[in-house]
């Protein structure tokens, strides 16, 4: 099954066809759009959003209608016979089995009572895991406890001699010499190596924890032979005269 993809800035407000007229007069069925019956035409549809910007954003006193075949999905409400939006709607109200919503129950819990009944998308959990970029480059401290993706490839002998003619089509690996952001897996992943200290501040850090002083001070110190502060249980002055009267 084909379909095509019209471009979104086209307005269809103003197209007609030529059996509209025997359609509504003869055959007596109102075939006018749902969103002019309810008075919501075309002019309510922000422009900008559709062309892919508008600086008002949420402000805006027109409606942000997503129309990207590409990005859509089927709507859930609408399989259930539920959705109240119409041809208003920004998701797909077709069965279509490549644009259908994910299975909440397999991305859960990595299985699904339905198995290959399920009408829904099932998405190998693992096909979500982002490469390593640290990995691309040529080594990642984390190693197989790495909670990213290592995928390894055959370098690319084109590519290390200056070019390779198939660019990013390539099979074989081309090394990345760029340091990935700060913040390239927002917290998702393992820590980026330049937010770890060197093995060197570990070091110095624990060894001057080692060498802080544990004892206290006599002042702080509480005898509990006499309650009193200033000695030691073992140096207490009223315990040798009491042990000096026993004798």
């Amino acid at each position: 099954m084909a379909y095509s993809i019209l471009p979104s800035e086209i307005d269809f407000q103003n197209y007609s066809f030529d059996f509209e007229d025997y359609v509504k007069n003869e055959v007596g069925l109102d075939i006018t759009n749902s969103a002019k019956r309810n008075g919501e035409t075309g002019d309510n549809i922000c422009r900008f959003f559709l062309k892919g910007h508008c600086s008002k954003g949420n402000n805006c006193q027109f409606r942000h209608i997503r129309t990207d075949p590409s990005k859509a999905v089927v709507c859930k409400h609408w399989l259930r016979g539920l959705c109240k939006k119409g041809d208003n709607c920004e998701f797909l109200h077709e069965y279509n089995l490549r644009k259908m919503p994910e299975c909440w129950f397999y991305s859960k819990y990595g299985e699904c009572n339905n198995g290959a009944e399920c009408i829904y998308l099932h998405i190998d959990p693992e096909s979500k895991i982002k490469d390593c970029p640290w990995y691309a480059r040529g080594f990642c401290k984390h190693g197989p406890n790495c909670r990213h993706k290592h995928t390894r490839k055959v370098i690319c002998q084109n590519y290390v001699t200056g070019w390779c003619p198939q660019g990013p089509n390539c099979p074989n690996g081309h090394p990345k010499y760029e340091l990935p952001p700060p913040n390239w897996d927002d917290g998702q992943g393992a820590r980026p190596m330049a937010q770890d200290r060197t093995f060197g501040e570990r070091h110095e850090t624990s060894r001057q924890d080692n060498e802080t002083p544990t004892f206290r001070n006599v002042e702080d110190v509480t005898c509990f032979k006499c309650q009193q502060k200033g000695h030691y249980a073992n140096k207490c002055p009223q315990g040798r005269s009491q042990h000096d009267m026993q004798l």
